[in-house]
């Protein structure tokens, strides 16, 4: 995603606004159960399940249930607060406080590595190497699952209206099948909903959603745009659209 901004940097929300934000947004999506059910499937056919790797674990809405299907679960999260919670909530969970980039594994490896809404805080042209990291951590057998926004549904539209979302998953996908081969690529799509009684829930949401906190200069014609085009009934309804990306490493790499 880019941002009209001049420097082209995202400007992250204060700790305690950003934990509102995503408390509400877990609460008013679908997002959640429907990816629970889609990685479910991927872990299915993994042929161990021992360890598990959440690369920007969040809130633990994924992590947690994730988790009781493996042996051993590390997380990443550089958020302070959230990997505060973790080692209160999840005492046994490998913490690294730290940023994926930074982080040193040392010859650790995963037969799972999560990686859910993450990459639009790298930049675009590093993806590849982000995730040629991941690679080097999966055990032979295991996959890699990468969660983004589609370029085309309702929030993609709505982030055209205020920034410029050119997110080239087409392009990704083409790098992954000529660095791993076709065979080790699958992509899956599915939907979910975002539904809220008040408009201000759904404006807040919004601003969740676009990730920097100077789209606040623009929050007026955000709460415009969402009464116009996501009035429903009993409240306001977005559809969201979105990608699974999963990378299996095959035995003989």
């Amino acid at each position: 995603m880019s941002f009209n901004t001049e420097d082209k940097t995202v400007e992250m929300e204060e700790d305690a606004e950003f934990q509102r934000q995503l408390n509400l947004f877990v609460r008013s999506s679908t997002e959640k159960g429907i990816e629970l059910v889609k990685i479910g499937e991927s872990i299915a056919a993994l042929p161990r399940r021992r360890s598990f790797l959440d690369i920007g674990a969040g809130g633990g809405d994924l992590t947690i249930p994730v988790s009781q299907s493996f042996d051993e679960t590390t997380i990443v999260e550089p958020n302070e607060k959230q990997a505060h919670f973790f080692r209160r909530r999840c005492p046994h969970f490998k913490i690294y406080d730290d940023y994926w980039e930074k982080v040193d594994l040392a010859a650790k490896r995963f037969d799972f590595i999560l990686c859910s809404h993450v990459l639009y805080y790298i930049p675009e042209g590093r993806w590849v190497e982000t995730i040629e990291k991941m690679h080097a951590h999966l055990e032979p057998g295991g996959r890699i699952a990468i969660v983004l926004q589609s370029p085309l549904g309702e929030v993609a539209r709505f982030f055209n209206q205020f920034t410029r979302y050119d997110v080239n998953i087409l392009e990704l996908w083409g790098d992954l099948i000529r660095k791993y081969g076709d065979e080790a690529i699958e992509v899956r799509y599915f939907m979910n909903e975002i539904w809220t009684d008040s408009l201000d829930d759904m404006v807040t949401i919004a601003l969740f959603l676009l990730i920097d906190r100077r789209f606040r200069d623009y929050e007026e014609g955000i709460r415009r745009y969402i009464e116009s085009h996501h009035k429903v009934a009993d409240g306001y309804r977005i559809m969201q659209d979105e990608i699974l990306l999963l990378i299996k490493k095959t035995s003989e790499e």
